[in-house]
């Protein structure tokens, strides 16, 4: 069941209600996504390229229980590296977040079937990262890719880990 006070559709898009009086600005409905398989072929593809970046947030509502390991909801791929950006969690590993094939394990416990909301920030300065899961900082590190520029022109794809 999403959080109190929020809703949306089975797979996300859990937005908190606008105040009454107040205009909803949510983004409409067809910004959910449900993968109800572990498949190679249902997944997400983002159609606008990404420009160059220093630094970045990525934050999502997820729900799993899948064990061992929900794979890859996320991955930003470049000609020439696959693994330029991505969040991945296979077998009986914590999550990862991967930055030009660098590694750091995310602290996060998401496998519980509830919803959760996840945040990962990172700045090429040296490669400092934060890691949050439903408001609270869960773990931070530093010289994960440091000074790499995250590269611009790549393909975002949610729900599937690609190979180049």
């Amino acid at each position: 069941e999403p959080p109190k006070g929020q809703e949306g559709g089975p797979a996300g898009a859990h937005r908190p209600r606008a105040p009454a009086g107040q205009k909803d600005n949510r983004p409409p409905d067809r910004f959910q996504l449900t993968f109800p398989l572990r498949t190679n072929y249902m997944y997400a593809k983002v159609k606008k390229s990404l420009p160059e970046m220093y630094a970045f947030s990525i934050c999502m509502w997820i729900k799993s229980s899948a064990s061992p390991g929900m794979g890859t909801p996320f991955s930003y791929a470049v000609p020439g590296q696959a693994n330029e950006l991505v969040l991945i969690e296979w077998g009986n590993n914590p999550m990862e977040i991967l930055i030009n094939d660098k590694v750091a394990k995310l602290p996060f416990a998401i496998n519980d079937g509830k919803w959760h909301h996840i945040c990962v920030t990172w700045t090429t300065r040296d490669g400092v990262w934060e890691a949050y899961q439903d408001g609270t900082q869960t773990g931070n590190g530093e010289n994960l890719a440091p000074y790499h520029p995250i590269k611009p022109q790549g393909v975002l794809v949610l729900g599937q880990e690609q190979v180049r």
